[in-house]
């Protein structure tokens, strides 16, 4: 986040402090008075440690205080402590869960960690009030853009279980209806994984690859549910094959390296016995076209839990 955006949060913060309708304590008027002080000190230049001194200690005078919670929350998220920030954040909505910038905070906080999921489920949370957050889930619900991890990124299992968990999903549907967008997007319990790499024309996959699937296992374990993993490749044909040999040896393939997945992830405690694999070969592409993106958008796997 830079400079300015986290000023900006702050300072939106200051204004639902001052502005509340509840008549103020003693104790929120003096969080209050902190609040003002670390966003005079963030904005005259003043290391951030200072700011959130400030604000720590406008916690211990009034700890019930959301915005304090919320404009810290923002400055740990600024410092790229991820963790600190998301916690606070949940700590300003459990006390107030309709603080709109907490909201708003979280699903950028989410979406800086490429937890695309979360994301969009936060930023809906305050989608109704706040512009940016309207955006933001227009941004991730166009082609599903939430539920697709590309390669060199890694989805967590937190992420995954908002995808595979029903009621959650159903409960993200009724937030987009409430926001009015349903003609832009809807929940799928379908991901697609172009971060699961292999070889070259092989099922074998590569190294790098083990992490996301610790994390796929860890989501799958949770239910009983049958599991379908799809195999895609792309449209290149192999060497010293006419096109319909290709499109046999690509279909292969696709059979090849979602069984790959199926035993992997049965190695990690996913039953065999629940998980069916499909091959599509290059007949069900994502783009069209045989330039570089092209192929390697429609290289994937896909996970679906009905």
């Amino acid at each position: 986040m830079s400079n300015q955006s986290a000023l900006k949060m702050i300072t939106v913060g200051m204004i639902l402090s001052l502005s509340s309708p509840v008549i103020a304590s003693s104790c929120d008027e003096a969080a209050t008075d902190l609040n003002y002080q670390a966003y005079e000190s963030y904005r005259q230049g003043f290391p951030i440690s200072r700011s959130k001194h400030i604000l720590e200690y406008a916690l211990t005078v009034c700890p019930n205080h959301a915005v304090s919670y919320n404009n810290l929350a923002e400055l740990f998220s600024e410092e790229g402590n991820y963790a600190q920030a998301i916690a606070h954040y949940r700590q300003a909505l459990q006390i107030n869960p309709n603080l709109s910038t907490a909201w708003h905070g979280l699903g950028e906080t989410y979406y800086k960690q490429k937890q695309f999921p979360l994301s969009l489920e936060a930023h809906l949370n305050a989608c109704q009030t706040d512009r940016d957050s309207h955006q933001r889930v227009i941004e991730l619900l166009k082609d599903n853009r939430y539920a697709v991890t590309e390669a060199g990124e890694i989805i967590n299992k937190e992420s995954l279980l908002l995808l595979y968990d029903k009621q959650r999903r159903q409960n993200l549907d009724r937030l987009i209806a409430d926001c009015g967008l349903r003609t832009v997007g809807s929940a799928t319990n379908k991901h697609v994984f172009r971060n699961l790499q292999f070889d070259t024309g092989k099922a074998t996959l590569k190294p790098r690859t083990e992490r996301q699937l610790d994390e796929i296992a860890a989501t799958l374990i949770n239910y009983s549910r049958v599991v379908h993993i799809h195999g895609h490749t792309d449209t290149q044909r192999f060497t010293n094959r006419n096109v319909a040999e290709s499109a046999r040896l690509n279909w292969k393939l696709s059979q090849a390296r979602a069984n790959t997945i199926a035993h992997a992830l049965d190695k990690r405690g996913v039953s065999i016995t629940r998980i069916k694999t499909h091959a599509h070969g290059y007949h069900d592409p994502v783009v069209v076209g045989n330039h570089p993106a092209a192929l390697a958008k429609n290289r994937r796997v896909e996970i679906k839990m009905k």
